[in-house]
């Protein structure tokens, strides 16, 4: 704990004293934010204000560190990578088929490149190679964009649920530090 020395009107010194002390005396008015304080040891007199603001500085940051390390520890508890697990274990997670916005697109594309493979053929019957070989390059670039768009929307839905767990967490922290 750092002792400090109080220089008095009269020109003499007092102390040493602790911070603590200092602030008690302070509160009591026995020394102003301009009385001259020299930490113990020191040789350099400043104004008490300047000790007061950076003992305030201290106590500010340690109160700023657990947040970060909370911060961090959520993070690294949601991991959008799913660890290894045992056959077993992903066979019980398996649910079943249901229709999303995701897996829409993803048959849209698989239907766009089957239609192109289905006209190429159509109109090879027809001899017209080239109008073929324009609907299988339209139905696979439906299909590429199809299956982007699932994609995005998979990568969306991730990110919301991130989101909220960290909504949840922050808001969680913050309630429980009020209450204290």
């Amino acid at each position: 704990m750092e002792q400090y020395y109080i220089a008095t009107e009269e020109g003499q010194t007092e102390g040493p004293y602790s911070f603590a002390s200092l602030e008690t005396f302070y509160a009591e008015g026995k020394i102003t934010q301009k009385s001259l304080v020299c930490i113990a040891g020191g040789q350099e007199w400043v104004q008490f204000w300047t000790i007061l603001e950076q003992e305030r500085k201290k106590e500010v940051q340690p109160c700023e560190e657990p947040k970060k390390q909370a911060l961090e520890r959520l993070m690294n508890e949601y991991d959008p990578i799913p660890k290894e697990q045992p056959k077993k274990e992903l066979q019980k997670d398996i649910k079943p088929l249901e229709i999303t916005v995701e897996g829409l697109f993803r048959i849209a594309g698989i239907l766009a490149l089957l239609a192109g493979v289905v006209l190429l053929f159509s109109t090879a019957k027809d001899r017209q190679p080239v109008l073929g070989f324009i609907y299988l390059l339209s139905g696979a670039f439906s299909c590429l964009g199809c299956f982007w768009c699932a994609k995005v929307i998979k990568l969306l839905s991730c990110t919301v649920d991130l989101l909220s767990v960290i909504a949840k967490r922050v808001y969680n922290s913050g309630n429980s530090t009020d209450k204290q």
